[in-house]
């Protein structure tokens, strides 16, 4: 039993550009991320709770953010990388030994986590009813990037990798 999670298309977009900009043009994203993933997930809390919704979805926001940043530093080294951002993964785990990933990647690779996360809820110990809710969460979550995806997402926010990269990737 996976978590179905659909993502706006202009996020399936970014996805798209992220990929070709990485793959294709051998470019990486600047780190540490101007925007990162504790920033991203902050910003949205203060968004959520700023609503004043009558759900009590402004106290279960909380739970979502920890777990949307507990997955993605779980799972970033393993899963959400690209074949060529490995190499840049370990020189930042050398410079930022004590810090958090979610305080260091930004955006692209938040995104990536939610091609990812339905698989990895499912092998969670959530009921149907708890998946049903993460799963609206979730959605509300990436409707958001979804809105604010100019800010958060573009090609400004990568650079072509040196020739001594490139080797030392492939």
């Amino acid at each position: 039993m996976g978590v179905e999670v659909k993502l706006p298309p202009q996020l399936k977009a970014c996805l798209v550009e992220d990929w070709d900009l990485v793959n294709k043009e051998k470019q990486l994203f600047q780190l540490p991320a101007e925007k990162n993933v504790d920033h991203i997930l902050e910003n949205y809390v203060t968004f959520l709770k700023s609503q004043r919704r009558s759900d009590n979805s402004e106290y279960s926001v909380d739970e979502l953010v920890y777990g949307i940043r507990e997955y993605f530093n779980k799972m970033l080294g393993t899963q959400l990388l690209f074949q060529f951002e490995k190499p840049q993964y370990d020189e930042i785990l050398l410079a930022y030994p004590d810090i958090p990933m979610s305080q260091i990647y930004g955006a692209p690779h938040l995104l990536r986590l939610f091609v990812n996360i339905g698989t990895a809820l499912a092998h969670s110990s959530l009921n149907m009813h708890s998946l049903m809710s993460v799963s609206s969460y979730m959605h509300s979550f990436l409707n958001y990037l979804a809105e604010n995806s100019t800010s958060l997402f573009g090609a400004s926010n990568y650079k072509m990798a040196s020739v001594a990269y490139c080797f030392k990737a492939l």
